[in-house]
């Protein structure tokens, strides 16, 4: 009689103990909604932090190219370009480089060369690799009479893209300072 008398106000009975059974399902839905939007919440934060991260240790192309001349050992062999003259060697269209550095052979016999870009924009790369092309096509014609060890390094060039990033590298063996600015832009 007990029992009957207190099913009215929504209790339940389990082992003799009175037990509300107070969860509706409405609440439930409530609940599974509110902790789906805070996991969106985190990881959009996540995220946000992430690319503040990314964007905060972005290298600049001048420490860049310092950075493969010195662990690759050629600091005796070139002499770096002050970043005002590099616009000599690649007429670069103004607004499409963030920055710059341009290392040379020290010796003038010698077609030697590493250089790298960072764009402003990753669609820019089309537009910089043709000014890059003209830059070694000059090069070649230059080398191509005078010394056919140098003319073919400027027909071995490697012009290498990563996001932003453009490298030109005239050497013996290219293949060194690609896989090294590709390692420092990870």
């Amino acid at each position: 009689m007990v029992q009957k008398a207190l099913e009215w106000k929504n209790i339940v009975w389990a082992e003799g103990v009175p037990v509300r059974n107070h969860v509706k399902p409405k609440w439930i839905i409530l609940s599974v909604l509110a902790v789906a939007l805070a996991v969106v919440i985190v990881l959009a934060g996540v995220h946000a932090l992430q690319s503040l991260h990314k964007a905060q240790h972005q290298l600049r192309a001048d420490v860049l190219a310092e950075e493969i001349v010195n662990q690759l050992g050629y600091q005796n062999q070139y002499t770096q370009v002050p970043s005002a003259s590099i616009q000599k060697y690649y007429p670069i269209a103004a607004g499409m480089v963030e920055s710059q550095g341009m290392w040379i052979a020290k010796t003038g016999g010698s077609a030697d060369e590493l250089c790298c870009f960072q764009l402003y924009r990753a669609a820019d790369a089309e537009k910089m690799k043709a000014v890059i092309a003209d830059r070694l096509e000059q090069k070649a014609k230059a080398f191509h009479g005078l010394n056919s060890d140098q003319y073919q390094q400027v027909q071995k060039a490697a012009v290498y893209q990563q996001d932003r990033y453009v490298l030109v590298a005239i050497s013996s063996d290219p293949s060194g300072e690609v896989h090294l600015f590709h390692k420092l832009l990870k």
